[in-house]
């Protein structure tokens, strides 16, 4: 008598009944504790520790495309150049690519049951790998190599990426703040070239991205991150929805200027991704307020009435998680990226809850303290 066979369906990974806590990082490893001198090593141990204080239960940082993987893949030109073979190669790390410091990472997290929420394929224009273009090595920027090969190129890395760390991490940012891809590009020069203005490119970006973690796994999530561009953020998540599992918004209503301190308006925020994201889970994936410039109105008590302010609004406008931007800045030390001095970009170093002489702020005591509170009063 045969014995009919049983199949077993993995069950999609939910975010957690209390909700996902923590805080989002786009900076490399040398914007944490630059002021420290420890090695990479001691500065891990560090944040960790650090999170862990804060009663975060996630973390939110971002795999520079570059650190990874310096010049891009020969041979990759198209989707249909990306074999399961050439993803397993990559994710092993046996190309020109390396992992080491993102394993260490992911690992302490795990360890230390602090969830990982990996940002992956940002096409900032310093996180971006070379790339050989007629007998010269170029950012790699969908300009200069083509959009359809920068298509198959950010497959191949997200594919690899999400295969690495199977088991490990659940969910996944694909790309980030992409509908404002244009904006960034013209105010704040983030990114480089027309491409990032031709929605049409993006959006099959996206779905790319999308496929890309539920071909590896299924069972993971995959969230975006909109910014809150005037009058169009709310129709940029309707065009989007359908690729992606949790809706992500990015709220900075106190960018320009420090005072009034507008947390509250986070909630209101969030009350509109709720109604556009039609029943999917709606997190703020980036909101922050920095410490200085004093001229501009910001200081150290209005940033902890900020994240008091912020957090409750957007529990009460049914948020499923909250990220602050950013636990730790670079303080105005030294680190990889387009930070400036310019005047809108002048608060960037200054976003985090640690100073740069170890201590905290009151900001992050009262991030603990509202955290707290908040997974008592998740649904």
């Amino acid at each position: 008598m045969n014995t009919p066979q049983t199949t077993t369906v993995k069950k999609k990974w939910s975010i957690p009944k209390e909700g996902l806590w923590g805080f989002a990082h786009c900076g490399f490893f040398d914007t944490w504790y630059p002021w420290s001198g420890l090695p990479y090593e001691g500065k891990l141990a560090r944040l960790i520790s650090d999170l862990k204080e804060s009663g975060a239960n996630s973390f939110r940082p971002q795999i520079h495309w570059h650190q990874v993987e310096p010049v891009m893949i020969e041979g990759v030109y198209s989707i249909e150049d990306v074999t399961d073979d050439l993803v397993d190669a990559y994710a092993k790390g046996e190309l020109d690519v390396s992992w080491g410091k993102y394993d260490q990472m992911v690992h302490s997290l795990v360890e230390a049951r602090i969830e990982p929420h990996l940002v992956i394929a940002a096409g900032y224009s310093f996180q971006i790998p070379n790339a050989l273009i007629r007998d010269s090595y170029r950012r790699g920027i969908p300009d200069f190599i083509g959009k359809e090969r920068y298509i198959a190129q950010a497959f191949l890395h997200t594919r690899a990426a999400v295969r690495r760390y199977i088991g490990k991490v659940y969910i996944w940012q694909i790309e980030n703040e992409l509908n404002a891809a244009a904006e960034t590009l013209i105010l704040a020069r983030w990114r480089s070239g027309s491409a990032w203005i031709d929605w049409g490119f993006l959006t099959q970006l996206v779905q790319t991205l999308s496929q890309a973690v539920k071909q590896e796994n299924p069972q993971a999530l995959c969230s975006h991150n909109f910014s809150l561009r005037p009058f169009l953020w709310r129709d940029d998540i309707q065009h989007w929805r359908e690729f992606l599992d949790v809706i992500g918004i990015d709220p900075y209503p106190n960018y320009v200027f420090g005072f009034p301190q507008r947390g509250r308006s986070v909630g209101r925020f969030v009350k509109d991704a709720v109604a556009a994201s039609e029943g999917k889970p709606v997190m703020v994936l980036e909101s922050g307020y920095p410490v200085r410039p004093a001229r501009r109105g910001y200081s150290e008590s209005r940033q902890a009435a900020y994240i008091k302010d912020a957090i409750h609004s957007a529990v009460e406008a049914g948020v499923r998680g909250f990220y602050y931007y950013e636990l730790c800045s670079h303080e105005g030390f030294p680190a990889e990226g387009p930070w400036s001095d310019k005047f809108f970009q002048s608060i960037e170093p200054w976003w985090g809850l640690v100073r740069r002489d170890d201590t905290k702020r009151p900001g992050f005591y009262q991030f603990r303290a509202s955290v707290e509170q908040a997974k008592n009063r998740i649904p």
